[in-house]
């Protein structure tokens, strides 16, 4: 009876199932993206600047009011490779550029006499009497302002007199002027005497002349 029962129960029991294995899956390649290409930067034309043109200073005139109706070359004379021409009344207030002929000129009003003027040459001029003088308000002498012919005197035409020569010759010298004119031109006449007496004299009177026209105020 028990062996029954045994049975019976071996037979209602269920077998229980082992336990299926589930395969371990192996895991997908996860998909990364490449990085996407960063654009190079563009290179911005920088714009050139174009050069300003530069402006050329212009040269600004020297004020000229013109020269006093007394105006008259006094003297002329050499000093080492220089040549110096003193003029009265001129009255101007700055420099003054000018030529003599074709020598080149720089002149400004004497310091202690205002109104005079002297004008220097950066040369020795000797053997020119009669000198055309232009004077301009520029210094690239461009603009004449004033022109006229003055008798420098820068000749040797010094004439010494012997007859009359002892031990005090070149004492006490003075001289006396003439201005003359003939054909409209003023010439200069100058006796000088020591105490000899007569010493020396010189002039550029001229040889040839159509008409004396008398005496006048200094020339030279």
């Amino acid at each position: 009876m028990l062996l029954l029962v045994s049975v019976m129960l071996s037979a209602c029991s269920t077998a229980t199932p082992n336990p299926t294995s589930t395969p371990t899956l192996a895991p997908s390649p996860t998909f990364t993206p490449l990085p996407s290409q960063t654009p190079l930067p563009t290179a911005t034309p920088t714009p050139t600047e174009a050069p300003t043109s530069t402006t050329t200073p212009t040269q600004t005139d020297v004020p000229f009011a013109g020269f006093s109706k007394d105006f008259r070359l006094y003297r002329a004379w050499n000093n080492g490779d220089e040549t110096y021409f003193y003029f009265f009344q001129a009255n101007i207030i700055d420099t003054l550029y000018a030529e003599a002929d074709d020598y080149d000129l720089v002149c400004s009003p004497d310091p202690l006499y205002p109104h005079h003027m002297q004008c220097v040459a950066e040369t020795k001029i000797f053997g020119e009497d009669a000198m055309t003088f232009t004077f301009y308000s520029d210094e690239a002498r461009l603009r004449p302002v004033f022109s006229q012919v003055f008798y420098t005197g820068l000749v040797n035409d010094i004439v010494y007199h012997h007859a009359n020569d002892c031990p005090d010759r070149g004492k006490d010298v003075y001289c006396e002027s003439e201005y003359r004119l003939y054909d409209g031109r003023c010439y200069y006449a100058h006796t000088c005497y020591d105490a000899c007496g007569l010493y020396y004299s010189r002039d550029n009177l001229p040889e040839v002349w159509n008409e004396f026209q008398g005496y006048t105020v200094p020339c030279n």
